[in-house]
């Protein structure tokens, strides 16, 4: 049974409210991912959009708000979109990937009938989720598809599959909610074992350090 967790030792989910509208829209105005309309239309928009969840995060330690992630375009077929803004003047390097992380896992524990998370992006936003960005699998991509900052851009699908989450990924949000001491240094390699059934390649230092930490310690042990 999956938990439907709102938070990690850095992170939190709490829902949005109706003026958090405008923070969403500066947000988006400066980091000019879209062609924004003004500030009254947005919020009519936003409301007349099909959301199913909303919610802001922030900083655990002091509160802040450092950007907005979004669950939207439920459909039959059980396939629910995430979005996910984050500020990258204020947010650390891998907090939106915790941020994603805890909206997959809201998704499959909140509605029965959702059988596929995915995230629409490009390689403009993909590093702001840090090394969990590159551990999800891609299932599209959109050759020159989004043209913004003067540029034509290729668009990504990126896809997580219940059946995935449930076998592996929930284990890996829970040792986030359970804190570092769960996975340094020898949860890192559980980390990486978890994250097999991604198929992809994970970051090189967390497969490296704890096996370079091990050969230091036998050299000590020869010596």
């Amino acid at each position: 049974m999956l938990i439907p967790h709102v938070e990690t030792q850095r992170t939190v989910l709490t829902v949005a409210d109706p003026s958090d509208g405008v923070a969403l829209y500066e947000l988006l105005l400066g980091l000019g991912l879209h062609s924004m309309p003004p500030l009254k239309v947005f919020v009519d928009q936003l409301k007349q959009q099909d959301i199913s969840a909303i919610f802001a995060i922030k900083l655990r330690h002091s509160g802040e708000t450092v950007g907005f992630g979004t669950l939207h375009e439920m459909d039959p077929a059980g396939h629910i979109q995430i979005g996910i803004f984050t500020d990258t003047d204020k947010a650390r390097y891998g907090l939106g990937g915790e941020a994603m992380m805890l909206l997959v896992n809201y998704a499959f524990a909140t509605w029965e009938d959702i059988r596929k998370v995915y995230f629409v992006t490009t390689e403009a936003s993909i590093e702001r989720l840090g090394w969990v960005g590159g551990l999800i699998p891609r299932e599209a991509t959109l050759p020159k598809h989004m043209f913004f900052r003067g540029c034509l851009w290729d668009v990504h699908f990126y896809a997580i599959y219940r059946r995935m989450w449930e076998k592996q990924g929930a284990d890996v949000l829970n040792r986030l909610v359970q804190g570092p001491e769960e996975y340094r240094p020898t949860g890192i390699r559980l980390l990486g074992h978890h994250l097999k059934w991604l198929f992809v390649t994970r970051p090189l230092e967390l497969i490296t350090r704890p096996r370079e930490k091990e050969q230091e310690k036998e050299k000590e042990h020869v010596r």
